[in-house]
């Protein structure tokens, strides 16, 4: 009853997350067919991720994996009304903060441009200063956002949760078609009108979870109080995870920081090719750990240990199967898919080349990042957030100094590359601190099903090199028929011989998704 939970609410949260990711990836059609990879989306870039920094470390990030298993355990020991009082003090407390960081950001915007990315010409830093200014309020609507998502979470509501960054790219989308095709606006004017539909987008993400939170209890109103058993507690954690989130975030401001010194159009390859890799990541690693802190919370303050050895096992198992595959087809098809997907306007033939090896290299580490995904939460679960810290701090040092060996050959691919031996080293250090902390944790079964799944993926891979050879195609629809052909044939390959070596579990999802078929 349990794993069919489970399951069911990874599915609810990957199908919400596929309708989101669909979404951003019509905005980044759009932002590549009007910009391209000039100047103006590496300013946009730039401007974006500042605020988006600070997001990850206040919002669903270092506040979120200290708030959630606090949340579950006041809520199942205390009751719902010091569960709601709780909630309502962080939400009035973070709105007080993120407006005066939101202020100081916007006043500093020039140094902080300069700070972390020196390499930028002059053109590009002066415009980028402009739309850092426009986003940084975007902080203060994603911080409330990502926390009452963390709430809705807990109360298992993840369908609108995982559609919430639908409507930023709406935002998005909308600000960028009216200006260009209504009004005739390009350039400069454009990314300016792309800035502003960002914090619009920011300011639906947060209202829209109002009705929700209501339905659950909780009134409109602010309730400020600094001091208290449980707060005390959540600051202690959240100040270690808030150090973690925030390193991990510097592997990318560092990414795109070197790549402020290589040719103009790189930090842009990098950002689409990242935006490509994040679609199955978000799709299934991200939504996946997102129901498992919760769950993995439940389970420990009851101290369900095999429950929660089970929940481990598949997810980390029905990641391999799709993660794995999907690296496959996004070495084998990449290209293909670059062209179709961005390949239009501003967006040249040098563009897709550029992109494709970006989203080639950071493809390497898709299986790391997901297994990341599943692991990290067992130590939040666990109220413990020192250690995840202590692996981002050496991590970023490691991503760094792989930056800085692999660009002097590799140029922006090293970059990316760097970030994917990065995730798998993570993993490693991951896997053998929970074997030494958590010994009841048991893994078994799950690296002799990953060991099949990589050999499956070979062959998946050698067919669609051998594919590529007889199959060419230059047209937009001969690239979409031949990218659903080959990718429809190469999952139909990975089943059966996945059947063949009895991968544990796949039958039963095959059997479980065609029946979901039939009744549609």
């Amino acid at each position: 009853m349990a794993e069919n939970k489970l399951i069911k609410n990874i599915s609810v949260m990957s199908f919400a997350i596929l309708i989101s990711r669909i979404m951003g990836l019509i905005r980044d059609q759009v932002m590549a067919f009007c910009f391209g990879t000039t100047y103006l989306n590496d300013a946009f870039v730039v401007g974006y991720r500042i605020p988006n920094l600070l997001r990850s470390m206040f919002g669903e990030g270092a506040l979120s994996a200290a708030f959630v298993p606090l949340y579950n355990e006041i809520g199942i020991k205390e009751g719902k009304r010091k569960q709601i009082n709780f909630a309502l003090q962080v939400l009035s407390i973070l709105t007080f903060f993120l407006l005066i960081l939101t202020i100081i950001g916007i006043i500093f915007a020039p140094t902080i441009v300069k700070i972390l990315y020196p390499g930028l010409v002059p053109k590009t830093y002066n415009l980028a200063v402009i739309l850092t200014r426009i986003m940084f309020p975007y902080l203060l609507w994603i911080g409330l956002s990502s926390t009452m998502i963390a709430i809705l979470n807990s109360h298992d509501k993840f369908f609108m949760t995982g559609l919430s960054s639908a409507l930023l790219n709406l935002g998005m989308i909308l600000s960028m078609i009216i200006p260009r095709f209504v009004f005739h606006i390009e350039g400069e004017d454009l990314v300016r009108w792309a800035a502003i539909g960002v914090f619009g987008g920011g300011f639906l993400q947060t209202i829209i979870n109002f009705p929700y939170l209501k339905q659950l209890g909780y009134p409109l109103k602010i309730m400020v109080k600094f001091g208290g058993e449980a707060l005390n507690a959540l600051w202690k954690r959240f100040l270690p995870s808030l150090v973690g989130v925030g390193v991990r975030e510097i592997n990318l401001v560092a990414d795109s920081l070197m790549a402020s010194f290589l040719a103009v159009g790189s930090i842009s390859a990098l950002e689409y090719g990242y935006r490509l890799f994040q679609f199955p990541l978000g799709m299934f690693a991200i939504s996946t750990g997102t129901v498992l802190l919760p769950t993995y919370s439940r389970l420990v303050t009851h101290e369900n240990y095999p429950e929660l050895s089970k929940n481990l096992r598949i997810a980390m198992l029905n990641l391999t199967y799709l993660m794995i595959p999907i690296t496959v087809l996004l070495m084998g098809l990449g290209k293909d898919i670059v062209q179709i997907i961005f390949q239009r306007g501003a967006f040249d033939a040098k563009a897709t080349l550029w992109t494709t090896q970006a989203l080639i290299c950071y493809s390497f580490g898709l299986i790391f990042f997901s297994f990341n995904q599943t692991l990290t939460p067992l130590f939040y679960a666990h109220k413990d957030t020192r250690t995840p810290v202590r692996i981002a701090i050496g991590m970023v040092s490691l991503n760094i100094v792989l930056n800085f060996i692999l660009m002097q050959f590799l140029q922006h691919r090293g970059l990316a590359l760097a970030t994917s031996i990065t995730a798998m080293v993570n993993f490693i250090i991951l896997l053998k601190l929970i074997h030494k902390q958590m010994p009841y944790i048991d893994f078994s079964g799950i690296f002799l099903n990953v060991l099949k799944t990589v050999v499956i993926s070979v062959i998946m891979l050698l067919f669609l090199m051998i594919a590529n050879r007889f199959y060419s195609a230059t047209r937009f629809w001969e690239l979409l028929i031949k990218v659903i052909v080959l990718s429809v044939l190469s999952i139909g390959l990975f089943y059966v011989l996945g059947l063949w070596f009895k991968l544990d579990y796949l039958k039963e999802a095959g059997t479980n998704l065609w029946k979901k078929f039939q009744k549609k």
